[in-house]
């Protein structure tokens, strides 16, 4: 007996381990999953659809807001990044669902959107938008603001401004599909190639001096594409024809398509395109 205490310890503080780390697991993305393969429709939301059956996507909300902040520091990289993209895009579409149809605000604040152009049915019409912590994510109240430009975007990857969707018509096109840890390099990829296949956000004209005419979230967010810019970041993505375009980054005029903040619902535009 003597002799057998130690092993009976030893293996106590593994099931103990076993237990801690099962407990720190991070939540699977199935049920975002099924809400976005579900009510994505190509570059649009059935957002009225989702609202009317939001049970996926609250299952989903629930599972981030009880994970462990220890388990995600524990995470790779990788895993951190694919949790918090998922999380923003899933946030926002709550944010919607919650305040669906949006309708103009009143007041002051709605003097205000209707002198900047902001539609009837933008989700900036909803109060405090960005920076109202709506949204429980690993054991905290979170805003948007707070999801990207806190957490996302100190990770470093500037594909994140392809991959998150706030939203709007002029947003990158939310993926059918959630970020997944092992495939997240050619999710991410993907994300830019459908950006650049779009020609709201994407389109190259001229030859001598050539016009790249962009999506105006590359602009706002220039500094996050490094000293190189965003030229150089796109003509790994882009066809040969236009590579050899922008060849000269500093050759290429760049100007910004004016940012289009209606609501990506199906009921505004009939279907996805």
């Amino acid at each position: 007996m003597r002799h057998a205490l130690p092993s009976l310890l030893a293996l106590t503080t593994l099931v103990a381990l076993h237990g801690v780390t099962q407990a720190q697991t991070l939540p699977d993305h199935s049920a975002f999953d099924r809400v976005l393969a579900g009510y994505v429709r190509g570059d649009l939301v059935d957002y009225a659809a989702l609202a009317a059956d939001r049970s996926d996507l609250d299952l989903y909300l629930e599972r981030l807001a009880r994970t462990s902040p220890s388990a995600l520091d524990l995470a790779s990289r990788a895993a951190r990044l694919a949790f918090w993209i998922n999380a923003y895009n899933a946030c926002t579409m709550r944010l919607v669902i919650d305040h669906y149809p949006i309708e103009r605000r009143g007041g002051i604040a709605g003097i205000r959107n209707r002198v900047v152009g902001v539609p009837a049915n933008s989700i900036r019409q909803i109060p405090h938008t960005w920076d109202a912590e709506f949204c429980r994510v690993a054991q905290e109240d979170r805003s948007l603001d707070g999801i990207e430009h806190g957490i996302i975007r100190p990770l470093g990857d500037p594909r994140i401004h392809f991959a998150v969707n706030c939203a709007s018509r002029s947003c990158p096109v939310l993926a059918a599909e959630a970020y997944k840890t092992d495939r997240l390099e050619e999710q991410l990829d993907a994300a830019v190639e459908r950006f650049i296949a779009n020609p709201i956000h994407y389109r190259l004209e001229g030859e001598t001096r050539p016009l790249l005419r962009l999506n105006k979230v590359l602009d706002w967010y220039a500094e996050d594409f490094g000293a190189e810019g965003v030229v150089v970041f796109l003509r790994r993505y882009v066809s040969p024809e236009d590579a050899a375009l922008l060849r000269e980054p500093r050759e290429v005029r760049l100007e910004y398509f004016d940012y289009d903040w209606t609501l990506n619902d199906v009921a505004v535009f009939g279907s996805g395109q």
